[in-house]
């Protein structure tokens, strides 16, 4: 079981307009800092979400809990980002998969490995959003 944790538990989430019925998210990075940002600002947009601190665990929980998108690091202790986006293609999960780097690869590189959108941790916040909130209105009931 995967405990809620944020803002949630203190009753202040303020959800953006729209139905986010089935819409968790797990942000996966080693850095906890990185995950409180990605979670805080995805529980804003009214997202339930988890987390994992390396690769290994956040494949436990893709495979347990039913996700939207997966937000991954690419450096990460256990099975990388990118070897994370070939296991949900191999597996045919109806997952998302956002690779959100350091720049630790390519475009390419993540694009080959079967993520669906690929993001440098300094690109604007904003883009990473939408493209969560894009993935999870455009997911089938």
């Amino acid at each position: 079981m995967v405990a809620r944790r944020g803002l949630w538990e203190w009753g202040v989430a303020a959800p953006l307009p729209g139905d986010t019925t089935g819409s968790a998210i797990l942000v996966a990075d080693d850095d906890r800092d990185v995950r409180t940002m990605l979670r805080t600002l995805l529980e804003l947009d009214g997202h339930d979400v988890l987390e994992a601190a390396d690769g290994d665990v956040a494949w436990r929980i893709i495979q347990q809990q039913e996700l939207a998108v997966v937000v991954a690091d690419v450096q990460m202790p256990g099975m990388d980002g990118l070897q994370i986006c070939r296991k949900v293609r191999e597996t045919r999960l109806p997952i998302k998969v956002i690779v959100y780097t350091a720049g630790m690869a390519t475009e390419a590189e993540a694009l080959k490995a079967g993520c669906d959108r690929y993001f440098l941790k300094t690109d604007p916040l904003p883009k990473l959003r939408e493209a969560v909130r894009q993935y999870v209105s455009d997911r089938p009931n």
